[in-house]
């Protein structure tokens, strides 16, 4: 019941429509979705987008009261994303999901890729662990906002054998999230370079800020893997 009201307001609260490239593949049983992460609508859109019911990986942050309502009745691991025992704690948490059935959402990049010359941020490896050790498939895919519509492509089920070199599985996972990206910025009009302005970039970010400005940017930055 919770989770329809969730749906119903996600829905009321929606800013974007939404433009499908591709349907949401048939997957029996459970998945592991995974997405490319830019800005505060990610999560809300995929309780509408995804087909199978999710509980979400989120990192600990600042969160308007309604915001942590949402996750809660939508279902959530929390994780400390520089705490070694959080992170492997959550990753238990999730691999006991999985292994009941239940599908789960991560965002690999771990907070908002707002850099504009990375497609994708380097992956956390996580991801890697839960799907070769519960035989659960990743189903990837890439969300893209443009003015007010937000651009959706799934890629095909990656199922990981348990043998798969780890770091060859994250690259693969990376290489297909970049591609989807690549893919919808071609569905989009052509733009001469004369008429983008030099600063474009820069002030698309401060609005993505702006939209949640409990956001502390310095510190997410700070769980970018390597960092």
């Amino acid at each position: 019941m919770l989770h329809n009201l969730l749906k119903k307001i996600v829905r009321n609260q929606r800013k974007h429509e939404f433009v499908f490239l591709n349907d949401h593949p048939t997957i029996e049983g459970n998945c592991i979705y995974a997405s490319n992460h830019s800005c505060k609508w990610d999560f809300q859109y995929m309780v509408e987008i995804a087909e199978k019911r999710f509980t979400i990986l989120a990192g600990k942050q600042r969160l308007s009261l309604i915001d942590c309502i949402g996750f809660e009745w939508n279902g959530v691991v929390w994780v400390d994303r520089r705490n070694k025992k959080s992170k492997n704690d959550s990753k238990n948490k999730l691999m006991k999901l999985l292994q009941k059935g239940r599908s789960i959402l991560i965002f690999p990049e771990a907070t908002w890729n707002l850099e504009p010359s990375s497609i994708m941020l380097p992956l956390h490896w996580g991801i890697i662990d839960l799907a070769q050790q519960t035989n659960v498939p990743i189903l990837p895919l890439a969300l893209e906002y443009r003015a007010d519509k937000c651009f959706v492509k799934f890629g095909k089920p990656i199922y990981l054998p348990t043998n798969i070199n780890k770091s060859e599985a994250i690259e693969e996972l990376n290489e297909v999230l970049a591609t989807l990206r690549w893919e919808l910025w071609e569905h989009f009009p052509m733009e001469k370079r004369s008429e983008v302005s030099d600063d474009f970039w820069k002030l698309e970010v401060q609005r993505r800020l702006k939209e949640y400005e409990l956001l502390d940017y310095e510190y997410e930055m700070s769980c970018v893997r390597g960092k």
